[in-house]
């Protein structure tokens, strides 16, 4: 049920909160430590978060302390309660630099900009003219889901956070996000994995709008055969679907569905030139909709992007500053 806490270790709980997608639920993590309870993420903004976060703090949290906020990344569906937390408990809040850059950014551009990065976006993939017209009306989702951010500090891979029974070290990853935190307690072999190592879904690697030569990609296969020395044992507690262990293995099956897409575009590539949205007719084995589309359009890019800085590819951006790559 939602908003319940559970226990998952002396020094570990989980409560799920509802979304409003396709992928209907987050976890949130708490750490117990000698100064109190360490949220780890926030949910999304929306009445549901605020009904879960009050019936928490009268239920089950009601005598217990809060020591911090940890926010993993800066997408909705974590960091959009982290300023309302912040201004009704008063407590510390950290995240990573690129984290808080990207989440600042995006709740601080004009409507104007916004809409002028998001057009630059969807034109450069070569979307139609009314399909374009259409997503722009529904970009200016950041800002209605997230509240105003709190003061974080900022914090860097290797930071360690002591729980009552546990010492968790922080790792930061390129890949679903430009800096994710994800934290590792390796006596116990517990591994608070956020989005980058899920169980059934391959977590969107989507390129970065403010630096369109970014490997995301590239850096997340780094983070994938990295991850794979946690071994078989270790209990894996990601944000979204249930824990699980053979981590290993789930970042094996990870590293070959991206191979499998990259050889689908470059085989396509060997016989003629693609832009973005011909990308997304290739690697997806569905119709994306326009609510998905953003995703779509930042997953087929960031393909193509790896590509190129492999040297495979190259890119030119036509007339209509549509991008095509081709064989290099």
């Amino acid at each position: 049920n939602f908003g319940e806490l559970k226990q998952l270790e002396d020094d570990l709980y989980w409560t799920q909160f509802q979304l409003p997608f396709k992928l209907n639920h987050v976890n949130l993590f708490f750490l117990d430590t000698e100064e109190g309870l360490i949220i780890i993420d926030a949910g999304l903004r929306s009445e549901h978060s605020h009904e879960m976060w009050e019936k928490l703090f009268n239920g089950p949290l009601s005598n217990k302390d809060i020591g911090g906020l940890i926010i993993t990344h800066y997408h909705p569906d974590h960091m959009g309660m982290a300023g309302w937390l912040q201004k009704k408990y008063n407590v510390p809040a950290y995240t990573t630099e690129k984290e808080f850059f990207t989440a600042n950014k995006l709740l601080s551009m004009s409507e104007e900009e916004y809409s002028k990065l998001f057009n630059h976006v969807f034109q450069r993939a070569g979307m139609p003219v009314d399909q374009k017209n259409e997503m722009l009306k529904a970009t200016r989702l950041y800002k209605n889901r997230v509240y105003d951010l709190p003061k974080f500090e900022i914090i860097k891979k290797g930071k360690v956070f002591n729980s009552k029974n546990g010492k968790w070290i922080v790792r930061t990853d390129s890949g679903h996000s430009p800096e994710h935190i994800s934290m590792f307690d390796e006596k116990r072999k517990l591994y608070l994995a956020g989005d980058f190592l899920l169980p059934r879904i391959s977590p969107n690697i989507s390129d970065n709008f403010f630096d369109p030569k970014d490997d995301r990609l590239g850096g997340y296969l780094t983070y994938l055969d990295d991850i794979k020395t946690i071994g078989p044992e270790t209990l894996v507690f990601p944000c979204h679907d249930w824990p699980f262990k053979k981590g290993n293995e789930r970042a094996d099956d990870l590293i070959k569905h991206h191979e499998n897409r990259l050889n689908i575009l470059k085989n396509e590539m060997a016989e003629k030139k693609i832009n973005i949205m011909n990308s997304i007719d290739l690697i997806f084995d569905r119709k994306i909709g326009n609510e998905q589309m953003h995703f779509a359009i930042g997953e087929a890019r960031a393909h193509l992007i790896h590509l190129e800085s492999l040297g495979f590819a190259r890119s030119e951006t036509d007339l209509n500053e549509v991008v095509w790559y081709q064989k290099n």
